[in-house]
């Protein structure tokens, strides 16, 4: 336990230093490139018109730019929607891809972005979620940022904003830690982890690094997959983090346990297709440590002495992690969550144990679907 507890410390204390050493982007607001934007939309007819017009109020020009609506098996009102929205705005670069009824065995996010990515005509792919929400420089501040031949993708910043309950205020309090590990990992040129709801990528790397080819048949990680492909292939400095409060991209926590918990596990069940040693290392390193503490703290109702060390190591994570994470709620405007900190770090060390032991074998649903393992 303490070996792995040193390993963790010296993760948090790497990424925290290169959290700090990351600083803004430096972005250029040139518009040599041309923009596709890539909006992956299942059965978002309560959000489809407010992304779009969003997109139609970003200060972007719309000769430099297109957004690409790609339906993955809407069963609702979502592409009549953008058609009625495209039609009222006939001057705006909107471009809808339907999915087609044979294509049923083929369904899901990532043949959603691929399908888009086939008529998509920039150089520069952006992609975001249509339940999110951001403001009007969010392309400039994002496409800005490959301002340097070497940059082969950028991850911006996520937040979860209107929270309403406790279990939502602790979910973004986390979030905001795991953003902070994104922006710290990238910036030392090892990035672990990122979020498809707010990055972008040059075309010619995701054709170079073979797209999702090889990990296809897994129903999340349309972002990790690639991201670890076009590092592998480019180089430590292909991947930068955009420290950038106008790159910031909003969208909602899971207003009950089983939604968080489904997403989570959503999200472990992706691991098994993970061959980046630093991200498989990190993930083990992370979980190992939250399962032993837990499993430490109950073995420590029948042993005090054992009770007694998991609580000090315990102590001892929860003041490593803190500077990352304060220094995340700085930039992110959520300081006041801080008052939920040490409550959200033992809702972590509870679900980290269990959502990485069943994310490995249990179905989980996402967006109307039973997604099996």
């Amino acid at each position: 336990m303490v070996l792995l507890l040193g390993l963790h410390a010296a993760i948090v204390i790497i990424c925290t230093i290169g959290l700090i050493r990351s600083g803004k982007a430096l972005n250029s607001q040139q518009y040599s490139e041309f923009v596709s934007v890539i909006v992956p939309a299942r059965n978002e007819s309560g959000n489809i018109l407010s992304i779009l017009e969003e997109m139609r109020q970003q200060n972007y020009p719309f000769t430099h730019m297109e957004v690409i609506v790609a339906d993955d098996f809407s069963e609702d009102s979502t592409m009549d929607l953008a058609e009625s929205f495209m039609q009222q705005f006939p001057g705006f670069p909107l471009v809808l891809v339907p999915s087609a009824l044979t294509e049923n065995e083929k369904s899901g996010k990532k043949r959603a972005v691929q399908r888009a990515i086939e008529v998509a005509k920039g150089g520069i792919i952006l992609c975001t979620d249509a339940d999110t929400t951001r403001g009007p420089n969010w392309i400039s501040s994002m496409a800005g940022s490959f301002n340097r031949e070497t940059v082969q993708m950028v991850l911006g910043p996520v937040v979860f904003n209107r929270e309403r309950n406790l279990l939502q205020k602790i979910q973004s309090l986390e979030f905001m830690g795991i953003m902070g590990i994104t922006a710290g990992s990238a910036s030392l040129g090892y990035p672990v982890m990122c979020n498809g709801a707010n990055m972008g990528y040059r075309r010619s790397a995701f054709t170079g690094a073979g797209g999702y080819s090889g990990n296809i048949q897994y129903g999340s990680g349309d972002d990790q997959f690639l991201m670890a492909s076009v590092r592998k292939l480019y180089g430590k400095k292909a991947v930068l983090f955009n420290r950038d409060a106008s790159a910031i991209v909003g969208t909602e926590a899971e207003a009950t346990l089983t939604g968080f918990m489904n997403q989570r596990i959503r999200w472990v069940s992706k691991s098994r297709g993970y061959s980046d040693p630093v991200v498989i290392g990190v993930g083990m390193v992370t979980w190992l440590v939250n399962l032993l503490l837990l499993g430490g703290i109950f073995a420590g109702l029948f042993y005090p002495r054992i009770l007694a060390l998991s609580l000090v190591i315990w102590l001892v994570k929860i003041l490593l992690e803190y500077p990352l994470v304060s220094r995340m709620t700085r930039f992110l405007g959520k300081r006041k969550l801080l008052v939920y900190y040490v409550i959200a770090q033992a809702f972590q060390l509870v679900y980290v144990a269990l959502t990485g032991l069943l994310g490995m074998f249990l179905p989980y649903r996402w967006k109307g679907r039973r997604m099996k393992r």
